[in-house]
């Protein structure tokens, strides 16, 4: 939020997205999380493209709070812009007590320039006099402004969201048992059969960004069988980039609803959701959702070890910048983990210590993405 001379609380929260008071701020951040927060400690940065919006549930106690402030301050570290917090609740002794802690944890090196508790449509500013309502004329705005960002209109709750990726009409067995077979003998291939696999998914993935696409039952079929095998897999992921990743998020998102809970190939030991739930949510992170990509983790079966879930897990756990993100260089050969530049930021050690082998960029991708 670049604070503009003109108001006193104009801030910038999107690229061309001015927002000019506070009852403005809290209408827009249930389309910056993608559904409405209860019982939640919001961060909207100063400038949201020079740092992520934040969301945690709303911590009780001096232990938890301690906890998510320095949570907090490993995330804006180097960020070099100031943060509105906000507390969703309807306990304002428990909102200013979170608030104190953590602003008191951030400043001076990440500046707080607003906190505010929020109940309902009211706010009221707990470091001064200002309070207000979010009025209709202030959702309609941002609905329409960030229609025009291509964003879509945020669920009412977390249960409405969960909705969303649960399991809808998967797509018939008898096209899933003739995916698993010829994904099978894709990924068993180092010739023309693997090659001609990994072009049409990087294909069906490049349109898929284009547009918002939802695919046929036969590709949903052969997407989700592809990718059940680490190399095929790891080709999809390494066609997702931050330019495109909301639509790829989508894509994924449809293929999770779609996807049966049962392995289809004996040759499969894992179940078919755990990629395609980790898919989702490398996406959604990718995309600076946070909250949608814990969604997405969940739908990944209890017990399963599943690598990439686990280090999308570490990601949202340490509050890693999705712009340390780099694409893989194109001599690399197919790996089993994305590629993290250590140097690009303090935070991606951690993950990048735990990932110790990039995915190869598909043909013509590389650090700077796709010809356009």
């Amino acid at each position: 939020m670049t604070v503009s001379s003109g108001a006193k609380e104009s801030i910038v929260s999107q690229e061309n997205l001015v927002l000019h008071n506070m009852s403005e701020v809290v209408a827009a951040v249930p389309h910056f999380l993608g559904v409405h927060p209860q019982d939640s400690l919001v961060v909207v940065p100063e400038v949201t493209g020079g740092a992520p919006v934040a969301r945690v549930n709303l911590p009780h106690g001096a232990t938890q709070t301690l906890a998510v402030a320095e949570g907090l301050a490993r995330a804006y570290a180097g960020a070099g812009v100031g943060v509105v917090l906000l507390a969703y609740t309807d306990q304002p002794a428990l909102a200013r007590e979170v608030c104190d802690t953590v602003r008191e944890r951030l400043e001076p090196a990440i500046p707080v320039i607003g906190v505010v508790a929020v109940d309902g449509d009211g706010w009221v500013r707990l470091d001064g006099p200002h309070h207000g309502e979010v009025t209709q004329s202030d959702r309609d705005l941002m609905t329409a402004e960030f229609l025009l960002l291509e964003r879509p209109t945020p669920f009412a709750t977390q249960g409405q969201l969960r909705q969303a990726y649960a399991s809808g009409r998967p797509v018939p067995d008898e096209l899933m048992l003739l995916a698993a077979e010829r994904a099978a003998a894709a990924a068993r291939s180092g010739g023309r059969v693997g090659a001609v696999e990994r072009e049409w998914i990087t294909t069906t993935l490049d349109r898929a960004a284009v547009g918002h696409t939802v695919l046929p039952d036969a590709d949903a079929a052969r997407l989700i069988a592809d990718v059940q095998h680490t190399p095929l897999r790891d080709h999809a992921w390494a066609s997702i980039e931050r330019s495109t990743a909301p639509r790829h998020a989508e894509l994924w998102r449809d293929l999770l609803t779609r996807c049966p809970d049962s392995a289809t190939s004996p040759e499969s030991n894992v179940a078919p959701l755990a990629p395609v739930a980790s898919l989702t949510a490398f996406a959604h992170w990718l995309d600076g959702d946070a909250v949608k990509a814990r969604v997405a983790l969940e739908r990944v079966p209890a017990g399963t070890a599943y690598q990439m879930a686990r280090l999308i897990d570490v990601a949202l756990e340490l509050g890693m910048d999705p712009r340390t993100w780099t694409a893989a260089p194109d001599d690399l050969d197919d790996l089993d983990g994305p590629h993290h530049d250590p140097s690009a930021s303090p935070k991606s050690v951690g993950l990048g210590h735990a990932i110790h082998e990039p995915p190869k960029a598909p043909p013509g991708r590389g650090p700077a993405g796709p010809p356009r």
